[in-house]
């Protein structure tokens, strides 16, 4: 029941410094608040050009919004010196179906898990 959410950011011209300063706030709120809830979370980037991405698993889709909460305040602070240009959100359908009306705003592209996909029980 692995749900991913990918964001990618640009970074807007001028503001890299800014927008880096957001995410140590936002692995705080993580590292505090989704220990049950968050598998794994991380940026990554950015390129030359200032995309960046978040890599970001929970277990399930409640788990998603309830992080979507936590980081809220930070997000809004995040979105004044970055742009979200592309969202992906991953896993099982009866998951992304709970999330279409949350993340209507944000215009996600869904990937639902295909068949046969499984989660190793040794990492």
């Amino acid at each position: 029941n692995i749900v991913t959410l990918v964001p990618k950011f640009k970074i807007k011209d001028g503001c890299k410094e800014k927008y880096m300063e957001s995410l140590p706030k936002f692995l705080e709120i993580v590292k505090a608040n989704e220990a049950d809830t968050c598998i794994f979370y991380g940026f990554v980037g950015p390129t030359e050009d200032n995309y960046i991405i978040c890599r970001e698993g929970y277990v399930s889709a409640e788990g998603l919004l309830k992080h979507l909460d936590n980081v809220g305040e930070v997000l809004n602070e995040a979105l004044e010196s970055a742009d979200i240009v592309e969202l992906n959100v991953q896993g099982p359908q009866a998951e992304l179906d709970k999330l279409k009306e949350p993340l209507a705003a944000f215009n996600p592209t869904y990937y639902p898990s295909a068949e046969g996909s499984f989660r190793s029980t040794k990492n």
